[in-house]
């Protein structure tokens, strides 16, 4: 593992970093550790670079090698990180980065969901899922991708390593037999036929400026540990699930049983991330599915939408000693999803008049 200290001279021996950059270049190097270690370095004159080390690092060097060499300069390679410099053996990665880039959850903070964002979000993950499955040669994670459809029957391993608030929430889960026989069924009809990114959440996605202008056009996935061979509508679920998790955690909650009670207050009200989801799914199915084949992608995507907000639930009660209503608020919304199914999930989102959008 690195430290902020370590960080220069890693960068000086490889010359990504100059000398000057250390004394006179108001060097800057600042930690934004999740999984792994990284560093954000930057320096006057120098685009930023992304310093990344730890466990995961080595299987995301090579699947960004040959997602570059399976996207041969094409579609995909515009939303791949640029990769200087590689040692698998040491678990150590540097990308770079943008100026002024930021992901789409600060993007997002204020209540502004960009359309031309959400659009190139859905050509990333069109081009990715065009990718034949053959370019991972075999790469799994481990085992199933199905873990987190199966958020309900944690293994021992995972029931020890649960904060008490994680368990609370996991046998309040396990206590309603629809929304588990829900997941039981999705779980049956899972599918690995194509190359998904396996983590899409706004953290993951830059927003980057275009130069000399204060639009925000162009976006890049980072974090591709995950990458693997999967259900390509997990990753379209998993991004429409962003935007219910942020619309549902920004109502107020008198009762997390009944969220629905104070839906007209929220926040970040859905009406205004409608136009976005709009234009991320109507470029995603324009770009890579036939028109019969939308509709039954969009149905199992809203699933897998309500399914990541099962896991962002868990996610956040992890952290948490006490069960919190913002938490809590989650699973209703889920189960409402999963349980009713038809056209509401897609009624919800907007996208029940666009669901076979040419």
């Amino acid at each position: 593992m690195l430290d902020v200290a370590d960080v220069p001279g890693l960068l000086l021996e490889r010359r990504l970093l100059d000398p000057r950059d250390v004394v006179h270049g108001q060097l800057r190097v600042v930690e934004a550790s999740r999984l792994n270690s990284v560093f954000i370095v930057t320096a006057e004159g120098r685009r930023p670079l992304v310093v990344k080390a730890g466990a995961g690092v080595a299987r995301e060097a090579a699947v960004l090698e040959r997602l570059h060499e399976a996207a041969d300069g094409g579609g995909l390679a515009a939303f791949l990180p640029t990769v200087l410099a590689a040692d698998r053996t040491a678990g150590r990665l540097v990308l770079e980065s943008a100026p002024g880039a930021r992901d789409l959850r600060r993007h997002h903070a204020h209540g502004r969901f960009s359309r031309a964002l959400a659009r190139q979000a859905g050509r990333a993950l069109a081009a990715l899922h065009a990718i034949p499955p053959a370019a991972l040669d075999g790469m799994r994670v481990g085992g199933d991708h199905g873990p987190e459809v199966r958020v309900h029957d944690p293994d021992l391993e995972a029931v020890r390593s649960m904060s008490p608030a994680a368990k609370e929430l996991t046998r309040f889960i396990q206590g309603q037999d629809d929304l588990c026989a829900a997941l039981d069924r999705i779980a049956a009809s899972s599918r690995a036929d194509g190359v998904i990114h396996g983590d899409v959440r706004w953290d993951n996605l830059l927003a980057i400026p275009s130069a000399g202008s204060r639009r925000w056009t162009r976006l890049a996935l980072i974090d591709w540990e995950l990458c693997e061979i999967g259900d390509p509508a997990a990753d379209v679920g998993a991004f429409l699930g962003e935007y219910l998790r942020a619309w549902a955690q920004s109502v107020p909650v008198a009762d997390p049983l009944d969220p629905g009670r104070l839906l007209g207050h929220a926040g970040l009200p859905l009406r205004r991330m409608r136009p976005a989801l709009r234009a991320f799914w109507e470029a995603y199915a324009r770009a890579g599915w036939p028109g019969d084949e939308r509709a039954p992608l969009l149905r199992r995507a809203v699933d897998l939408a309500a399914v990541r907000l099962l896991t962002a639930a868990l996610e956040e009660a992890q952290a948490r000693d006490e069960l919190r209503a913002r938490v809590l608020c989650l699973v209703p919304l889920s189960r409402n999803l999963l349980c009713r199914r038809g056209e509401e999930g897609a009624r919800l989102l907007g996208l029940d008049a666009v669901r076979g959008a040419a």
